[in-house]
């Protein structure tokens, strides 16, 4: 059994917002090994989580901060 370095299968995990997020920040959860990682394109980065439900309810969180 191989780990993989970087990103999600088609339709696992994917960006978590669409194209026009809030507050212009664009978040994604990715994979390395068995961690799940939440990171915006501002700089913010959540810690790797096992559970991929906690790492997308970190960007969600994330996202519902006012600036």
């Amino acid at each position: 059994m191989s780990a993989r370095a970087t990103g999600p299968e088609p339709g696992e995990l994917g960006p978590a917002v669409g194209p026009e997020p809030p507050g212009g920040h664009r978040a994604e959860v990715t994979e390395r090994g068995a961690f799940a990682f939440a990171v915006c394109d501002c700089g913010w980065f959540a810690p790797g989580r096992r559970s991929r439900d906690k790492a997308r309810r970190d960007v969600a969180e994330h996202l519902a901060e006012p600036d």
